[in-house]
């Protein structure tokens, strides 16, 4: 069953996809009816799972599930991933990219990831470089745990060896 993503409690599962290049409105339209059909009958082991989605900044798909209501299983986790490969090919988007998205100036810039370590050491990504950290796994922690200072993720141990 499909809600309004706001109307998802804090306690609320996440999965954030990146995309490979931004979107366009008219892809995030065609999108949102891919997901919303997906959702709408979205089930765990035959229960109904109360999901939604949202988009952030053209780059980030974000679905969320309400598990207060029913826990997501393996099966519709993997309906979930189904979803998103059939999004990738028939939009021609890669959701499973790995890059490093910063911020510059307010901006979003992307580094490849094997050339987070380069980037570091000629000074393009500072520790105080905001990123984005994709494997938070709750809505709660969205707002202060998604955009976090590059110091304070796994690619600390770069700026170490940098100095």
């Amino acid at each position: 069953m499909w809600v309004n993503f706001e109307e998802l409690p804090q306690s609320s599962r996440i999965w954030i996809y990146q995309a490979n290049r931004a979107l366009s409105e008219n892809e995030q339209v065609a999108i949102s009816e891919v997901l919303k059909e997906g959702i709408f009958s979205w089930n765990a082991h035959g229960a109904p799972l109360l999901g939604s989605f949202k988009f952030e900044n053209s780059r980030f798909l974000i679905i969320g599930l309400n598990e207060d209501q029913n826990a997501a299983s393996g099966c519709s986790i993997d309906s979930s991933t189904k979803w998103i490969k059939q999004i990738n090919e028939r939009f021609n988007i890669d959701f499973f990219d790995r890059s490093l998205i910063y911020l510059e100036n307010g901006e979003l810039q992307v580094c490849s990831i094997f050339g987070v370590k380069k980037a570091i050491s000629e000074g393009k990504i500072k520790p105080t470089t905001t990123i984005f950290n994709n494997q938070i796994t709750l809505l709660s922690q969205l707002e202060d745990n998604w955009k976090i200072k590059a110091d304070n993720s796994f690619y600390n141990r770069f700026f170490e060896t940098a100095i």
